[in-house]
């Protein structure tokens, strides 16, 4: 990997952490759905004009018209489920906790190929699979003990990272041969326009209150999860695998954490315990471990949400 690419890792690795930062800045606010919504219909509009300068074929009309009920299974998996799990963890988990819990998404995968694909798995990654899952429990345990948890919104995380891996391996089996930057476009229009109704039928949640409440940070933490978050930073992901391939643009995946933490502690005040750095390492040794000899994903149906994915 050139220094560019370096960069490029860190530079996505940062966004995807600073999700989990403006997820706890805009959820309490304006409620779990409006920010999903505004999450997907801002991606889609920053993805849509590099889609119409940079695909030549297939055309997405012409995708969403043969393929238009797979997308949406899949935009059911990968941003509409998810978004709205993470959004709605995001009213009591830290930032650092959700960054960590994000990164059993590889193990959740590695378990899901292993049923659906019967993708063989040797005795290392099935310690690897043990060790990760059981980092996720001992962590998850540990705060509920202490009271920094709820068992719902932890639940909630790990649903979410689930459904990611889950649409991982739908794309590769039903979406093969589809650009990446059309997947992701599409499913993003899908999920924002699935929510639209219900995000305006609904309106803002009574902690909004008469809207004195939606202060210049959660403008700003809107925008960073469409624009930034969402927007810039699957585009910066999907140029990062065609330079360097899915094995090593998977390694954001150790580095989210690290900013998750990072940022919560930076803007939100959170504190980073002992704990949360042992089920850390934990959980990305087990996620190394699972992910060693894993089938490669094609370079035209790859992953679309890292950060989520690994997204």
């Amino acid at each position: 990997m050139h220094l560019k690419d370096h960069l490029s890792l860190l530079l996505l690795a940062a966004l995807w952490g600073a999700s989990f930062l403006f997820l706890r800045q805009a959820a309490p606010v304006v409620g779990p759905v409006i920010v999903a919504t505004v999450r997907t219909l801002g991606g889609a509009l920053v993805l849509l004009p590099l889609l119409m300068l940079r695909q030549s074929a297939p055309r997405p009309l012409s995708v969403l018209k043969q393929q238009g009920w797979t997308l949406a299974g899949v935009a059911l998996t990968s941003t509409l489920l998810p978004f709205l799990f993470l959004s709605q963890a995001a009213l009591s988990l830290s930032a650092g906790l959700m960054s960590i819990l994000n990164a059993s998404t590889p193990l959740w995968g590695a378990a899901i190929g292993w049923v659906w694909t019967r993708e063989p798995l040797g005795r290392r990654r099935l310690l690897g699979l043990a060790t990760g899952f059981a980092g996720v429990v001992l962590l998850s345990a540990e705060r509920l003990h202490g009271g920094h948890a709820s068992g719902l919104a932890i639940l909630f995380v790990l649903l979410a990272t689930f459904c990611y891996a889950l649409s991982v391996h739908t794309i590769q089996r039903k979406l093969h041969g589809v650009p990446s930057l059309t997947i992701t476009t599409l499913t993003l229009g899908i999920t924002g326009m699935a929510l639209l109704l219900p995000a305006c039928l609904g309106g803002l949640p009574a902690t909004a209150g008469a809207g004195h409440d939606l202060s210049l940070t959660v403008w700003i933490a809107l925008g960073g999860l469409a624009v930034l978050c969402t927007g810039f930073a699957y585009d910066l992901f999907n140029r990062l695998i065609a330079r360097v391939g899915a094995s090593r643009a998977i390694s954001v995946t150790f580095l989210i954490p690290v900013f998750g933490m990072l940022w919560g502690t930076l803007f939100l005040g959170e504190t980073v315990s002992a704990s949360m750095l042992l089920g850390t390492a934990v959980i990305l040794a087990g996620t190394l471990l699972s992910n060693q000899g894993a089938v490669p994903v094609s370079r035209t149906a790859r992953p679309i949400h890292f950060e989520e994915e690994t997204r």
